[in-house]
């Protein structure tokens, strides 16, 4: 017979099945928790606490077998960049377009004016080109202007505009 835990003022008795169930679930009620809400209370914290005291531990150990690692990494990373070239901005950018229709930064009345969609969008690829143009972007940041400009481009194709004069021919033919 299992061992439950028992509410103040009742007496201890062997129960049944049903009455276990019934009294499980008037503790619950009182508690305002079960026990997989408190499992879960208490065992995140203690995994997210253990791996913060096996990494601080163990942090030479991880730290030399980075150093060891880090040129296999590094050309694993761009032998897949090289090899998958495009077509993970393309995955990325056409699965980010069919969850989340994508809408221009620039607002819709500027000034007093009302933009169109083209011309929202093509003073968003104006404003991504003059940060290129400053000069003074990280890899990661001219990687993501880049993708910013393909993503323009194709939804401006989407939307039937022009090419505005921010986006090269090269780059609205590769959108």
């Amino acid at each position: 017979m299992p061992i439950t835990a028992i509410p103040k003022g009742v007496e201890l008795r062997k129960i049944t099945a049903v009455q276990k169930r019934a009294l499980d679930e008037l503790i619950t009620k009182e508690r305002g928790s079960s026990a997989l809400t408190t499992a879960i209370l208490v065992g995140i914290p203690s995994i997210i606490a253990g791996s913060a005291v096996l990494a601080y531990v163990f942090k030479e150990e991880a730290q030399a077998w980075y150093a060891d690692k880090k040129g296999e990494f590094v050309e694993a990373i761009k032998e897949a960049a090289e090899k998958t070239g495009g077509g993970i901005v393309d995955i990325v950018l056409d699965t980010a377009n069919k969850v989340f229709r994508n809408n221009p930064k620039t607002p819709k009345v500027v000034n007093g004016s009302e933009l169109t969609r083209c011309t929202r969008w093509a003073v968003d690829a104006t404003d991504v080109l003059a940060l290129v143009q400053k000069g003074n972007l990280t890899k990661a940041e001219t990687v993501a202007a880049a993708v910013a400009i393909i993503g323009i481009a194709k939804e401006m194709k989407l939307e039937g505009c022009s090419r505005p004069s921010a986006i090269s021919e090269d780059q609205w033919k590769q959108a």
